[in-house]
């Protein structure tokens, strides 16, 4: 049954998926946020397959998920920029050497390069137990994923950010 439900999923995604993204896209702004609105969407399919039995029309249903997808989107990146104007710009300028705020400016920003770079799965774990300071239980609690995937996941993001910045000069 599993089986079948995933060849349904497939089947979907190759009819609707070009028009999802195109939906996503116009709501988003960004071609990746709306891949992610739009594979986001499958995974809630996959998980739950019940909840499609008896749609007619997917192509409708499709898109109030990729909606709500997008919509949460839209809300982590709120939420995102509120935290980061909460630091605010006078911080950076509370150092004497202008030397020494431009090195901090420079790794911050290889570090948030090196962060946005991540596949999406490690990236979400990463900034949510690394910088919004949830538990994992938390994560695995709002995610579904167990807690040693999401410990690995994190392990891995900090690995390839370290690897990042090492390569550009940066040693940690």
């Amino acid at each position: 049954m599993k089986n079948e439900t995933a060849i349904a999923i497939a089947d979907i995604f190759t009819e609707h998926g070009r028009e999802m993204e195109a939906r996503a896209r116009r709501i988003l702004g960004s071609d990746a946020d709306a891949q992610d609105a739009v594979q986001e969407a499958m995974v809630s399919m996959l998980r739950s397959p019940h909840l499609f039995a008896g749609v007619e029309r997917f192509g409708g249903w499709l898109f109030t998920l990729v909606k709500r997808r997008c919509v949460d989107i839209v809300r982590k990146d709120t939420r995102r920029k509120r935290r980061e104007a909460e630091v605010g710009i006078d911080d950076l300028f509370e150092h004497d050497d202008p030397g020494e705020l431009m090195e901090r400016t420079e790794f911050a920003n290889a570090v948030a390069d090196a962060v946005r770079q991540l596949p999406e799965n490690q990236r979400e774990v990463f900034v949510q137990n690394a910088l919004e300071m949830k538990t994992f239980k938390e994560i695995s609690k709002a995610t579904g994923a167990p807690m040693g995937t999401l410990m690995a996941r994190k392990k891995k993001a900090v690995d390839t950010i370290r690897g990042r910045l090492n390569r550009q000069g940066y040693s940690l």
